[in-house]
């Protein structure tokens, strides 16, 4: 059947291209194809967009305006053809009777359609989560609240639920959904989904059903800071938008730590297995809800995919956001480079660029670490040592590399890096003592390192192992050790590949402080670089301290 409808399109096609400004047969290809969309949607989708280029082609290059009406009319018709199915045919069905000065896609389509795209594959079942980064004011949540109403058009008995940071800007999402939803309104949502009507709602709770009343609302908008139990369920979409307040709360990395907790343990759990995620928000942070939830997706295997599109374009330094609104250009690259020389290069880079600031002058980059797979299987290390900075409260963490060293390499194949209290993390480095057997243990013996020391020396030798544990006393600038055994540690030290851990578990955590540890020093927990400057420290003073047996010169 499907093939014999393709023959008849070909038969039609043959005439158009004979006589380009027949109108009748543009029409009949039309109603050809829409039967084939029975058969096979996709083919048919695919000749739909041949026949909506070359109506637009009868538009503009037409002379006769009755006939040019015509066209322009089957050209609208091809957009709402594919509107309930393709997200960018949807953005300009529903704007076609607005002016075009008041029209929101068109002026921005290009540069919007990575995000587009992205929106397309989420509705084709082939993400899980997109996450989402654009400089303010650039359309980020107007996008989202289209594709909303999309996909609540396409499903009204399911759910959606918005999470923001702050009531106000949930309010400002529901408002948005709502204005594309009223009946008298100038869009057309309703030519696309005639059957998903608004049926009840409430403006307190911020809610939308569509279609019959239900439990959990097709829409809900609610603050992450507001109680989910018992009032909302995402089915269709979890869609999250800018989490992080501000600059200044993304710095306080306890606020972060907490709207993390706040999002993984309540609003993810308001979604039902396979519903799909969508993040939004300005990268402000490494730890910021966007880049946890990326980390999440990649630990269980999620397909997921990050949009990030600066201000300004990296290689070209020109906008990457110029386009027209009431009749001016806007976002032009002269505004833009204007707007650099106001801001500090921290907030230039998150705010425009979506670059986190720790990105910037990051100590110990990831792409500059040596990996490893296994130890060398065709020799002995030279020795195997740790050292061990104890935790000294507020968080601080346990921090204890065990390091395999091969003349110049050091190879760190395990670590404690724990914040539990001693009671917890002295077994831990005993066990890992007496595992590898360490042969020297150096520990800090600032406040109660000397006690800590004498404890897991004792451990040791009651598992059996042999450790020359032993105390030193440092008295020289964090910061400033970090900053000199920084470029040791990149060109000597191996660490495991990342395939070999995972994020959460010691060495995960160990690697992702390392990683994230700024030249600013400006940071709350560095534990992680600190033991390793211990450690180049270390095995420096060893190497330094080095005999060599030679002949007499006399």
């Amino acid at each position: 059947m499907a093939q014999d409808i393709v023959g008849i399109l070909k038969s039609i096609k043959a005439v158009i291209d004979k006589k380009p400004g027949e109108f009748e047969a543009y029409q009949d290809y039309f109603d050809t194809l829409r039967l084939l969309g029975k058969e096979d949607k996709l083919k048919s989708f695919e000749l739909n967009l041949w026949l909506r280029g070359e109506t637009a082609k009868q538009v503009m290059g037409g002379t006769d305006g009755t006939v040019i009406g015509k066209f322009f009319d089957l050209n609208k018709k091809t957009y709402l053809y594919m509107a309930q199915d393709d997200f960018h045919s949807y953005l300009i069905y529903v704007e076609w009777n607005r002016p075009i000065e008041r029209r929101f896609y068109q002026p921005r389509m290009h540069y919007l359609q990575p995000m587009v795209r992205g929106y397309q594959d989420l509705l084709d079942g082939k993400l899980d989560l997109l996450t989402i980064s654009q400089p303010k004011r650039t359309g980020k949540s107007q996008t989202g609240i289209n594709f909303t109403n999309m996909i609540s058009g396409r499903k009204p008995n399911g759910s959606t639920l918005m999470g923001g940071a702050g009531s106000a800007l949930a309010n400002s999402f529901y408002k948005g959904c709502q204005e594309l939803l009223e009946p008298q309104s100038e869009y057309l949502f309703y030519d696309v989904f005639p059957e998903a009507r608004i049926v009840g709602g409430s403006a307190e709770l911020k809610t939308i059903n569509l279609q019959k009343n239900t439990r959990f609302p097709t829409i809900m908008c609610r603050s992450i800071d507001a109680t989910q139990v018992g009032l909302s369920e995402a089915t269709n979409l979890l869609y999250l938008d800018d989490l992080v307040e501000s600059r200044e709360e993304a710095k306080n990395r306890d606020r972060l730590d907490d709207k993390w907790e706040r999002l993984a343990g309540d609003v993810l759990g308001r979604r039902i297995e396979g519903c799909p995620i969508v993040a939004a928000g300005t990268r402000y942070s490494l730890y910021d809800p966007i880049g946890r939830l990326q980390e999440y997706a990649q630990k269980l295997g999620w397909r997921w995919r990050a949009i990030e599109i600066p201000a300004l374009d990296p290689s070209t330094d020109e906008s990457n956001y110029e386009h027209m609104k009431k009749g001016r250009k806007i976002f032009t690259t002269a505004y833009l480079r204007n707007e650099r020389l106001l801001l500090s290069e921290e907030q230039w880079e998150s705010e425009f660029q979506q670059q986190p600031f720790e990105a910037k002058g990051l100590m110990f980059p990831e792409a500059k670490l040596n990996r490893y797979f296994q130890l060398p299987a065709d020799k002995d290390p030279d020795a195997v040592i740790a050292v061990c900075d104890t935790a000294e409260g507020g968080g601080d963490s346990v921090m204890m590399p065990v390091a395999y060293i091969y003349g110049e390499d050091v190879f760190i194949e395990d670590c404690v890096f724990d914040n539990s209290p001693p009671d917890v993390t002295k077994p831990q480095c005993a066990k890992k003592l007496a595992q590898h057997k360490v042969s020297t243990a150096t520990f800090e013996s600032n406040n109660a390192g000397t006690y800590y020391a004498r404890d897991v020396e004792e451990s040791v030798k009651r598992l059996g192992g042999r450790c020359s544990v032993r105390t030193k006393r440092t008295i020289s600038n964090k910061h400033t050790r970090i900053e000199n055994a920084s470029d040791g540690i990149i060109k000597h030290f191996f660490f495991k590949d990342k395939s070999l851990y995972k994020g959460t578990d010691q060495y995960g955590m160990m690697m992702r402080e390392l990683i994230t540890y700024t030249r600013s020093g400006k940071v709350k927990h560095d534990d992680s670089p600190d033991g390793m400057s211990l450690l180049e420290n270390e095995i420096r003073n060893m190497h330094g301290n080095k005999v060599e047996i030679g002949k007499r010169p006399w």
